[in-house]
């Protein structure tokens, strides 16, 4: 669906109006064929371009910084404009275009953030001013003209965060093609939260357990006393949950087994968030074999009866190609038999577990930076210590 359904508002209108060259592309508006001060006496053009979003009339375009195009713009005896106009010249991919430096010059004038018409004619005649000095004849004014480009998007409105922030590139890299959570209790219901707001195509839930009041407690949100009770299925209901805000949240509210473990073959990342050890060995092993890269999660919480306490221990474990070895140390015995998580489960702790294995999630897939490759990691509560293993 469009990320941006986009009106032409009055202020955009009035771009277009006095002949400037305006595209909205996305989720920013750019005005390009804007003339500035390259060098001493050089007049060059760039583009400027602003997060921009505007739905029943209302404009959303960030705060008062822009990107641009061109070089650090100067005066015209060749003087860097760095200090006045720059907030940064860390380049970065905007609306599909590179751009060279950041612009953060707040005016005196109090309407300024009106709307996105001020906000832009604003740095253009900042950089106007310089310019006439050497040419007066010289403007960003051309023919007047709009263009309009919706990109698809699973999402039904867009994440103005990432314009604001121009991390285009960055978000990229989340738009995965399919993406598996098996087993949605507290951990793996807290990986869906953080995972649907990320723009992978599609997400497939499996779980055959239904929604009772105590689950209730340790997943994400809130439900009415007759919506607890109902012993809907929970892929079910946090499929409806996310489909509010969102497309491609898949529902399967079926066990995974030996006989349809082949339903994750297609997925290019799975998470695994069962407390049934022997499930756990078997979907392990079989995407290994398929060379599918997962996440493992794992949560112990005991009793300190003479202290009326309790005590938790962490896991995370990520298996590619490069780390097969740590299969080996995943629990594969039966839960219920050996005793291992008590059936003691805290929101806070099954929320940890989940965002450390979304977080080496990004990392694996390059969003986050991980200078030293980690697979296996551990928190032990009474310590406050999180240690890794590469």
């Amino acid at each position: 669906m469009p990320e941006n359904r986009t009106a032409l508002s009055p202020h955009v209108q009035r771009l277009v109006d006095e002949k400037y060259t305006v595209s909205i592309d996305g989720q920013y508006i750019v005005v390009d064929n804007v003339p500035y001060v390259s060098a001493a006496d050089v007049i060059s053009r760039g583009a400027i371009i602003s997060a921009y979003y505007e739905k029943d009339g209302v404009e959303q375009f960030g705060d008062h910084t822009v990107w641009f195009t061109g070089s650090v713009p100067c005066t015209p005896n060749g003087e860097s404009l760095a200090n006045v106009l720059v907030a940064d010249t860390n380049a970065a991919v905007v609306a599909g275009r590179q751009a060279l430096c950041r612009f953060s010059y707040k005016s005196e004038r109090s309407d300024t953030l009106d709307n996105i018409y001020n906000k832009l004619t604003h740095y253009i005649r900042k950089l106007q001013s310089y310019i006439s000095v050497i040419d007066p004849t010289v403007s960003a004014a051309g023919e007047g003209s709009i263009s309009i480009r919706q990109e698809r998007s699973v999402f039904f409105y867009p994440n103005t965060s990432v314009a604001r922030a121009g991390l285009d590139a960055y978000e990229d890299k989340l738009k995965i093609s399919r993406v598996a959570i098996v087993g949605l209790g507290g951990t793996g219901s807290y990986i869906l939260d953080a995972l649907a707001k990320t723009p992978v195509e599609r997400i497939h839930l499996y779980d055959d357990d239904i929604v009772q009041p105590a689950t209730v407690y340790r997943m994400p949100g809130a439900l009415t006393i007759d919506e607890a009770h109902a012993e809907a299925k929970k892929t079910n209901h946090l499929r409806d949950i996310y489909s509010r805000m969102r497309t491609g949240v898949e529902s399967h509210p079926i066990r995974i087994d030996q006989g349809n473990v082949h339903e994750l073959d297609d997925c290019k990342f799975v998470f695994i968030a069962v407390d049934h050890g022997p499930s756990r060995g078997l979907i392990a092993r079989h995407l290994a074999e398929k060379g599918i890269p997962f996440v493992d999660v794992g949560m112990g919480v005991d009793r300190v009866p003479e202290d009326v306490k309790l005590i938790a221990r962490i896991r995370v474990t990520a298996i590619d190609g490069e780390s097969k070895s740590l299969l080996d140390s995943l629990p594969v015995a039966d839960d219920e038999e050996d005793a291992v998580y008590n059936n003691i489960q805290v929101a806070e702790l099954n929320a940890l577990n989940a965002m450390l294995a979304i977080i080496i999630y990004k990392q694996k897939i390059g969003f986050y930076s991980e200078e030293i490759p980690v697979n296996l990691l551990r928190y032990i509560l009474a310590w406050q210590r999180l240690s890794h293993v590469d």
